[in-house]
């Protein structure tokens, strides 16, 4: 440890635990936030969560725009600007689509323009207005990282925005909110969580305290999300994965990502899907891709597994989609053969390449696509 040398950043406050909403009316008192914009999509409205959260603004000057979609793009983010306009603060409760998209809001309703003018890394010039961030999903770890993701479907891409700028002041991390999503969603933010956990160990900016929050998180996941999949009232699973997912959103927000979130960016923006679930196609085959690079590293996550080798500790990231219902190949949700070179060359341009453990050439990545399709 005597030569190690690393950075760690988490700007945001968090409230971590089974009823921690209730705190969110003190924070507004406490901090003077008298105004609020609410930012959130007709699935948690739907869901009866909105009602939790707005229970507690009595007295408050607020409104409500629940117009994100899945994968948000800047028509539907731009929308809720007019709204957001004169307030004190945003208040993000959702998905990681949901609070990402507050984030992009946040800094445009900050320093002006549009959107995609923050595009990049490092292109908001100073810091942004009060944040809170409430998930509703245990996977993305959005309500602490530095990173927004926008769908522009004219370019049938991703982007990402990234600054610590970005970081929400205020993390609201309560499992209640988690018990009404269904099976599915389950499943695929929680492998988007276990995604986020196995990359950030195996990048080339992995560091210490990273390492051990993504090991953490790794074993927290693999023994709670087949239980959460199968009852989803059992509180003791959700709340392991909530806490699983935002320790996996700290890591990956110091140690980031690789190959397999290239390639499920390049999936959602061509074919709308799940980011988890794109998380989930690409991770088992980039896990062989990079092993031999890592290997020392893909043990460890075996033994966070239960596995007794790196091989085998792939396999049990396979087994684990079977058992949460997760399909195994691009064929099964609708990828066409033909956009695989596509899928390849969008993948390679995207950031999280950079960081990941081997380097893939054009050919390498179309060898890792055509195996799991």
């Amino acid at each position: 440890m005597h030569e190690t040398f690393f950075s760690f950043e988490l700007p945001t406050r968090i409230l971590f635990g089974m009823g921690a909403l209730g705190n969110l009316r003190l924070e507004l008192d406490t901090h003077g936030w008298k105004s609020a914009l609410i930012v959130t999509d007709s699935g948690v409205r739907n869901a009866g969560l909105l009602d939790l959260l707005t229970a507690q603004l009595e007295g408050v000057d607020y409104a409500a725009y629940d117009g994100i979609l899945p994968n948000p793009t800047v028509p539907c983010i731009e929308g809720a600007l007019p709204h957001a306009q004169g307030r004190d603060l945003l208040i993000a409760i959702g998905g990681g689509s949901v609070i990402d998209s507050a984030k992009a809001i946040n800094a445009v309703k900050t320093h002006g323009g549009s959107v995609l003018d923050y595009e990049g890394n490092d292109a908001l010039p100073g810091p942004c207005g009060p944040l809170i961030a409430i998930p509703t999903t245990a996977g993305t770890g959005s309500e602490v990282t530095f990173i927004a993701m926008v769908t522009v479907p004219e370019r049938k891409q991703k982007l990402p925005l990234v600054s610590r700028y970005l970081a929400p002041t205020l993390a609201i991390v309560d499992p209640e909110l988690t018990k009404t999503l269904p099976p599915s969603v389950t499943a695929y933010t929680g492998l988007d969580a276990l995604t986020h956990a196995m990359e950030t160990l195996v990048s080339i900016s992995a560091q210490p305290i990273s390492d051990l929050l993504a090991l953490r998180a790794i074993k927290f996941i693999v023994e709670h999300l087949p239980r959460a999949v199968k009852d989803g009232s059992e509180m003791e699973a959700r709340a392991s994965l909530s806490y699983a997912a935002l320790i996996a959103g700290i890591a990956f927000n110091n140690g980031w990502v690789g190959l397999a979130h290239a390639i499920a960016h390049s999936l959602g923006g061509l074919y709308d899907l799940p980011h988890g679930l794109c998380c989930a196609l690409a991770l088992p085959a980039t896990m062989e891709f990079n092993v031999e690079s890592q290997r020392a590293k893909y043990e460890q996550i075996a033994r966070a597994l239960g596995a007794a080798s790196a091989e085998e500790g792939i396999a049990r990231v396979r087994a684990l989609m079977s058992t949460v219902g997760v399909p195994l190949r691009l064929r099964d949700v609708g990828v066409r053969e033909s956009d695989l070179d596509r899928i390849a060359e969008l993948a390679l341009a995207d950031g999280s390449v950079l960081f990941n453990p081997r380097q893939p050439s054009a050919e390498d990545l179309r060898e890792v696509l055509q195996k799991i399709f």
